[in-house]
């Protein structure tokens, strides 16, 4: 089993997450790209974009898990250094929210930086392993094990961009009060 190709998988179930939560509750994703310059009204209004973000993680993320497409592995691995890089901007910005997913309010960090790198440079080193696919073909019991582990790098990852950065947060706000 590859880990670069089990992080890439993460990766792309976390983008379809990430969409569905997008797609079904906008508003932080949208004050978030508000925030970085989208008007609140329009075809090009924040709640539209966000939307339109979501349908696109969706998309980009299912395509990753079932294609053998490099350049499927290209594009996730492009828009996870966008969005490492928007939440530098937001940072910059005081932004509140990185806007990922949904309700969970998690302040932009550099452990959002960190991550989006991390899952952007496994999703270009996937280009040329194999794919999720050829992966749990090779496994016994159809790849149950490679699922686990998927679903187990999610879920990390998960915590990494929302609990981690709630977490310091809380405790860099305790410590000030202190």
């Amino acid at each position: 089993m590859q880990a670069a190709t089990a992080l890439f998988a993460s990766a792309a179930v976390l983008l379809v997450l990430a969409g569905v939560v997008k797609v079904s509750r906008p508003t932080t994703a949208a004050d978030l790209m508000q925030t970085l310059g989208a008007p609140s009204r329009g075809p090009w209004s924040g709640t539209h974009l966000a939307v339109g973000l979501g349908v696109i993680e969706i998309a980009l993320g299912v395509i990753g898990l079932v294609s053998e497409l490099p350049a499927a592995a290209v594009a996730i691995g492009v828009l996870y250094v966008i969005f490492g890089l928007t939440v530098l901007r937001a940072m910059a910005l005081g932004a509140t929210s990185c806007g990922c997913f949904g309700r969970i309010e998690s302040p932009p960090t550099w452990f959002h930086v960190f991550g989006n790198a991390v899952l952007a440079a496994a999703a270009f080193t996937a280009a040329t392993a194999s794919s999720p696919l050829e992966v749990m073909d090779a496994q016994p019991a159809g790849g149950i094990g490679f699922v686990l582990l998927v679903g187990v790098l999610a879920g990390l990852a998960l915590v990494v961009f929302t609990a981690l950065p709630e977490a310091s947060a809380a405790r860099q706000s305790k410590e000030v009060t202190s």
